[in-house]
């Protein structure tokens, strides 16, 4: 088993499992909070885009001559996006294999998402993530997140996460997660089963740093932001002065 500690190496494992085992009914709730969060968004920063789950969303929800910029630093990730992306025909998007702390987009944007990416930066880093971004949103524009959990550094026992079937094989994932100061270390085990039989089993494990709401309001108010109030279940969005 590899402790990948930044995150990135981690992806070279689950990438040919994330769609086949992200959590449909999770994916459907923020793909549908999008739209109701990011109406009217033209220029959309997407840090994180993974496999492109949700840069497809934001892409539909465009207005005409708008523009998504998705940045995703993985390889093996960015190579799922593009493909995904040059499928749609001629997208609005720009892909940027930078970091989300030096990726570099002009302003003034509407709206700066963060979905399923926000655990991999340090309290530190989190600091660095807003002062770069908050500046470049016009005022009255979105810094939008999915909520964390946990919501604090506690144990989480070993969960099966069901994931869906492609043809004869069925993927799931067993997580869990262990205390390492102030953040975990989660280990993920993606699960190929045929009938009653265990293909095989592949593990990971990385750090997490857990960001409660609490602290996301207090870093976001002190870079500059607003909570927004009313937002879609499962997200929490902030509006720069």
């Amino acid at each position: 088993m590899e402790t990948d500690i930044s995150g990135a190496t981690g992806y070279t494992v689950n990438a040919q499992y994330y769609d086949l085992i992200f959590p449909a009914e999770h994916r459907d709730a923020l793909r549908a909070g999008l739209g109701v969060v990011l109406a009217g968004a033209a220029r959309v920063v997407e840090i994180g885009s993974g496999t492109g789950l949700f840069t497809e969303t934001l892409l539909a929800n465009l207005p005409a001559g708008g523009e998504v910029f998705a940045v995703e630093p993985a390889p093996v990730m960015r190579a799922a996006l593009t493909t995904r992306l040059a499928a749609l025909g001629d997208p609005p998007v720009t892909v940027l294999p930078d970091s989300g702390l030096t990726a570099d987009v002009d302003g003034p944007l509407d709206a700066v998402v963060l979905l399923h990416v926000l655990t991999h930066f340090s309290p530190a880093d989190r600091q660095t993530l807003w002062r770069h971004w908050v500046p470049r949103l016009r005022h009255g524009g979105l810094v939008v997140v999915d909520v964390q959990a946990p919501q604090e550094p506690v144990a989480v026992p070993a969960t099966v996460i069901p994931g869906r079937a492609l043809g004869r094989r069925r993927y799931d994932t067993v997580a869990e997660a262990v205390v390492d100061g102030d953040r975990l270390v989660w280990t993920m085990t993606y699960r190929v089963h045929e009938g009653d039989r265990l293909v095989s089993a592949e593990s990971v494990s990385f750090p997490s740093f857990v960001a409660s709401d609490e602290q996301l309001r207090a870093e976001l108010r002190e870079a500059g932001c607003e909570p927004v109030a009313d937002v879609p279940a499962g997200m929490s969005a902030w509006r720069r002065r």
